[in-house]
């Protein structure tokens, strides 16, 4: 008798610890909500190993504070419809989900909002599918990463989206920011498809070189419209309305063509490769 009833202490346990495990992970993919992460060590969640995350509850970042920090790469963090809240845009430079510096890391599928800026990535970033609204910057993602699906609007200190080199984004809105809409800072972005409106200063700007710049809309930024301030661009079948200047490029080694514009003035240096339309004329 007193061998069978310590097989069912054991048995007992065994199923505890199984039943613990589960809490923490499905399938491999590790799962966060506030009750872990208060349970645990708080604010920030800290990331540091390599692997798949999972949101299962929405997540409330207290001031002061990173709500994810990403220390490890080759992450996945799926926000599964959840949000990080924050305690509003203007509470410092914390982050929604911090991996500056990081590489091969994805956020999707959430609301990031009320954070100093909500996503910060390093190269060969992803971020699909994320709304990143009213926080003081948007996202924000390094060399040779992709930002497609997202609403980055509403930023209150400055963009709502910037990438720097070899980046592609595309299917965004970036609204109503409190400087420019999209920002690459480096070279050979391609910036397709997006809806950059209402931004104070630019909608969309290439800093550098050899970008692709086509099939966006962009209305009403009072300073410019579209921006290659570099060289070797491609400015092709925009839609860029209501700004002082429509499309501007650093020199004429920049091409455009296919664009319909009504602005102020329509194009500054750059060389027109044909079939634009400038206040209703062909240009």
């Amino acid at each position: 008798m007193r061998s069978k009833a310590w097989g069912f202490v054991l048995f007992g346990a065994m199923a505890m610890l199984a039943l613990a495990g589960s809490a923490g992970a499905v399938d491999g993919t590790v799962e966060i909500n506030q009750a872990k992460v208060l349970a645990g060590s708080g604010f920030p969640f800290t990331i540091g190993t390599s692997g798949s995350y999972r949101l299962t509850g929405n997540l409330t970042v207290p001031a002061s504070t990173n709500g994810i920090n990403v220390t490890a790469n080759n992450v996945t963090i799926d926000m599964n419809g959840f949000s990080i809240t924050g305690p509003g845009s203007t509470s410092g430079l914390v982050n929604g989900v911090s991996a500056s510096g990081i590489a091969d890391v994805t956020v999707e599928n959430g609301t990031i909002t009320g954070m100093g800026l909500a996503i910060v990535l390093g190269n060969f970033g992803i971020v699909r599918n994320v709304h990143a609204d009213k926080n003081g910057f948007g996202i924000d993602v390094g060399d040779n990463s992709v930002v497609e699906g997202c609403t980055a609007n509403n930023s209150t200190a400055n963009y709502g989206i910037a990438c720097s080199n070899g980046c592609s984004i595309s299917g965004n809105t970036a609204n109503n920011n409190t400087d420019e809409g999209i920002y690459c800072s480096g070279s050979g972005c391609q910036i397709t498809g997006n809806t950059a409106n209402g931004n104070p200063n630019v909608g969309i700007d290439c800093n550098s070189n050899a970008c692709v710049i086509s099939g966006n809309t962009v209305l009403g930024n009072p300073v410019l419209g579209i921006a290659c301030f570099g060289s070797g661009c491609l400015i092709s079948g925009n839609t860029v309305v209501n700004s002082a200047q429509g499309i501007e490029a650093g020199d004429t080694t920049t091409g455009y063509s296919n664009n319909v514009l009504k602005n102020t003035a329509n194009f500054f240096s750059g060389k027109s490769l044909g079939n634009n339309l400038c206040n209703g004329t062909v240009c």
